[in-house]
């Protein structure tokens, strides 16, 4: 029974490294957006949507290894020797699981600055159309007349 659940450590720390590495993509993926004009709002929500997916994924991975690995862990300490094999392996697979954390936490940053950058360009934007819109309503007001104030004190008569 503990070999099955010692197998069950080393998949479930398989399974993290693919979700983290399908996060790192998506990471990359809502860098592309970001640095691309027009920004499309649905495409980076999408993507903000499967990583939170991605998340939810690894937090009951994460769960899940805690309570099998205090079912065995008396045994894989005592017996070290026996189960080096997959040990080592699972040593390889955590200190890959901390590289790709490291890497997404460094992307989750520089996409953070990068869409903060993206809403003041695009506020930048709406602002600029704001002012042209006034300008055309002046003009439209002038040419039509809607903004001349005629005297109501003059005489009119000759």
């Amino acid at each position: 029974m503990s070999k099955e659940h010692i197998t069950a450590l080393r998949d479930s720390l398989v399974k993290k490294v693919s979700i983290l590495e399908e996060i790192e993509h998506l990471d990359r993926l809502q860098n592309e957006i970001l640095n691309k004009e027009p920004f499309d709002y649905e495409a980076f929500d999408r993507l903000f949507t499967d990583k939170d997916v991605c998340m939810e994924k690894i937090e009951k991975l994460d769960e899940g290894f805690e309570l099998v690995y205090e079912r065995v862990e008396s045994e894989l300490k005592e017996n070290k020797d026996s189960y080096s094999d997959i040990i080592k392996e699972m040593q390889d697979l955590i200190s890959r699981i901390t590289e790709l954390g490291t890497s997404v936490t460094a992307a989750e940053e520089r996409n953070r600055n990068a869409l903060s950058d993206t809403i003041i360009r695009e506020r930048k934007g709406m602002a600029e159309g704001k002012r042209s819109v006034n300008v055309a309503m002046n003009y439209y007001k002038n040419m039509n007349g809607l903004n001349s104030l005629e005297s109501r004190f003059m005489d009119k008569k000759k």
